[in-house]
């Protein structure tokens, strides 16, 4: 009767202290992962910024790879072109409206609206490059697209289709039939001395070359 049991007592705080509570929800916190994810990060980054450079850098080289073969034309030839084009503008848009009635058939009608279009185009061709940078490089972009007017020789064959359509208009007044006249005539002329400055120019010592050179501009 006299025995007493053994008091089984608490764990000691040492022990307690020891066993740290398991936290659910958070993610487990691995120096050498967390590294690998940063340098992947960098690394992505890296060849991102990379590969902007390398395509903008391509795309430069290109621009100015087109814009060195550019043939330019003397500067009273470049003036002749620009205000032969401009007038051909003027025309053909009077034409298309007709106010005179001077045109009667669809075809002329359709000549015009053709007319209307290569005309602005030779006024982007012959244009002043500073003009032409500040309405959106539409002259850079043109020769991008439409590589043969960056050339003299594409350019001539160009212009003197327009003014060979434009002498076969032939509206139905006689001042309106001189006018398309003299303005497909001075294309014709314009392109067939383009042709000789490209070919023959060298063989009598002119300096008409390419982009960069003496010639003038607007």
């Amino acid at each position: 009767v006299g025995s007493k049991r053994p008091i089984k007592g608490p764990r000691s705080f040492t022990a307690m202290a020891s066993t740290q509570p398991q936290m659910y929800g958070q993610p487990s916190s691995d120096p050498a992962a967390e590294l690998q994810r940063q340098m992947a990060t960098a690394a992505a980054q890296q060849a991102a910024q990379q590969g902007a450079q390398a395509a903008s850098q391509k795309a430069k080289h290109g621009f100015y790879e087109i814009k060195a073969y550019i043939q330019e034309n003397p500067g009273s030839v470049k003036v002749m072109c620009f205000l032969v084009g401009l007038t051909l503008l003027v025309f053909s848009i009077l034409g298309v409206i007709n106010p005179f009635a001077v045109f009667g058939k669809p075809k002329d009608f359709l000549a015009n609206v053709y007319n209307i279009i290569f005309s602005v185009l030779i006024c982007i061709c012959e244009g002043k490059e500073d003009w032409m940078k500040s309405c959106g490089d539409l002259q850079g972009k043109l020769f991008q697209r439409c590589f043969f007017l960056a050339t003299q020789t594409g350019r001539a064959l160009f212009y003197f289709y327009v003014g060979s359509m434009t002498i076969l208009l032939l509206p139905s007044g006689f001042i309106w039939t001189l006018i398309y006249i003299i303005l497909g005539s001075c294309l014709c002329l314009l392109s067939l001395l383009m042709l000789f400055f490209a070919h023959c120019g060298r063989c009598l010592g002119s300096s008409y070359g390419q982009m960069g050179g003496s010639s003038g501009q607007l």
